[in-house]
């Protein structure tokens, strides 16, 4: 084998080996930026899902300092889009409370002004025939608040008629649900789609 074609043989080995290796470093190259490209939107990512999934208004709700008293039990509603596309969303708790109606409007006036709400002074608030309204603002929100005793229909326990006295008494009949003392209702609003219940 002549001494020419064994060098031009070698150094195309070397060019391929080459060629392979600057393959094969490109390829490490791209790798390492899609992983960094990866771990650089996984967090803004996983906040914006975070922030899509919880509203920020039923949150401050949350945070609100209460007396265990007056948080026995909350329940949620809302309607409408969080980013105000065709109609702003419109957010509903109603909180159940041990305490009466005077007390626990204290202990909510006290929680509210605590988060940075303030009475509304301008506007139209809406009154109530029973119990205590209530209009407050905070940023860009406005809020009514209801407070009220609230009404249980509890039916009276049945009395049980037995013909013969039995050795082993029965079942006791279950317990009435416990009435709460009052209920707390807050309606939040943006303000620029607020429109009053009257």
């Amino acid at each position: 084998m002549p001494t020419d074609l064994l060098v031009t043989t070698g150094m195309i080995k070397r060019a391929e080996i080459r060629r392979q290796l600057r393959v094969a470093q490109q390829l490490k190259v791209a790798t390492l930026v899609v992983v960094a490209m990866l771990l650089l939107l996984a967090y803004p990512i996983y906040e914006l899902t975070k922030a899509g999934v919880k509203d920020p208004v039923l949150g401050q709700l949350d945070a609100l300092n209460l007396p265990g008293w007056a948080d026995v039990d909350h329940d949620d509603a809302t309607e409408g889009s969080r980013w105000c596309i065709k109609k702003c969303r419109y957010r509903q708790r109603t909180w159940e409370s041990e305490r009466k109606p005077d007390e626990t409007n204290l202990a909510f006036d006290t929680a509210l002004r605590q988060a940075g709400w303030r009475p509304r002074t301008d506007g139209i608030c809406p009154g109530a025939t029973e119990g205590t309204a209530t209009c407050w603002k905070r940023d860009e929100y406005v809020m009514d608040m209801w407070v009220r005793e609230p009404i249980c229909d509890v039916p009276p326990p049945r009395a049980t008629v037995s013909p013969r006295p039995s050795a082993s008494p029965g079942p006791s009949p279950p317990a009435a649900q416990a009435c709460p003392g009052a209920l707390v209702t807050m309606k939040i609003f943006n303000a620029v789609d607020y429109e009053p219940v009257l």
